[in-house]
């Protein structure tokens, strides 16, 4: 395995950065590569179930926004990476079947099927580079699930997973809210501010799944903001119990040709 630095993820082509990880050269976090480029997460779906699919992410923009669906049978992301291969160029991957995991493969040729559609969905990682380009103080620590339902569609149904980040006033809460409404495809703006409890978070100090090594507490002037995260692919495959389904691996998305500004609001 090959050691990357976050300067040199950072400094990364998308193409130069899908090469590694065809290669099986790195299998850390896609959120610190490719500066000031869209990341996706992905679901893969059978053809019959591809329109459900996409009225559930038409109904549920700010946890779906839509950046590419793929031809039946093709793993090529023709609008956002035509390039890529979307069954090697992923970290790792979560193969479900009847809503349980049955493997967490690196590549999934082999589970590759002509009927097969992959939408990609925008991730909040893509704007993270606007906000630190703005200077605004934040942290982030993790994923949560919510008592937020989604609006359901055919079989796709399941309550909402949330990132959290914990900003260091008021103005840079306002200027995080200000700058990632101009994100609509990668989640837009939070869809919910202060207390966790009434969105059913008990405890932030014990996220589902954390993006670093050791909470810290939440300190007395940190203001707790909320998005819509792609964690919540992984409770509709649960609850959709399809007889296949595939997502990505948490924190194992898709890195696009995409600038982030090229998709954003002016």
């Amino acid at each position: 395995m090959t050691e990357y630095a976050t300067t040199d993820l950072e400094q990364m082509t998308p193409k130069e950065y899908r090469s590694i990880v065809r290669r099986g050269e790195f299998t850390g976090s896609v959120l610190r590569a490719c500066r000031g480029y869209v990341m996706a997460d992905v679901a893969i779906v059978p053809k019959e179930y591809a329109f459900a699919f996409f009225l559930f992410c038409h109904r549920n923009p700010r946890v779906c926004g839509v950046l590419d669906v793929t031809e039946p049978g093709s793993p090529h992301p023709l609008s956002v990476a035509p390039d890529a291969d979307l069954r090697t160029d992923l970290i790792r991957y979560q193969i479900y079947k009847d809503g349980k995991v049955v493997d967490e493969p690196t590549d999934i040729t082999d589970y590759w099927r002509d009927d097969l559609v992959a939408f990609l969905n925008g991730c909040s990682g893509s704007f993270d580079w606007s906000l630190q380009a703005s200077n605004v103080h934040y942290r982030t620590i993790g994923a949560y699930r919510t008592n937020i339902r989604c609006v359901p569609a055919g079989p796709f149904r399941g309550n909402m997973v949330v990132s959290c980040r914990l900003f260091e006033s008021a103005h840079d809460a306002l200027r995080a809210i200000q700058i990632t409404s101009r994100h609509l495809l990668v989640h837009g703006p939070p869809v919910h501010v202060g207390d966790p409890t009434l969105i059913g978070i008990e405890d932030l100090n014990r996220p589902e799944m954390s993006l670093v090594e050791e909470v810290a507490p939440q300190q007395p002037k940190e203001i707790p903001l909320f998005w819509a995260c792609g964690g919540t692919l992984r409770n509709i495959a649960r609850e959709a119990k399809l007889p296949f389904m595939i997502v990505n691996y948490p924190g194992g998305g898709f890195v696009t040709d995409k600038p982030s500004e090229e998709l954003a609001i002016l």
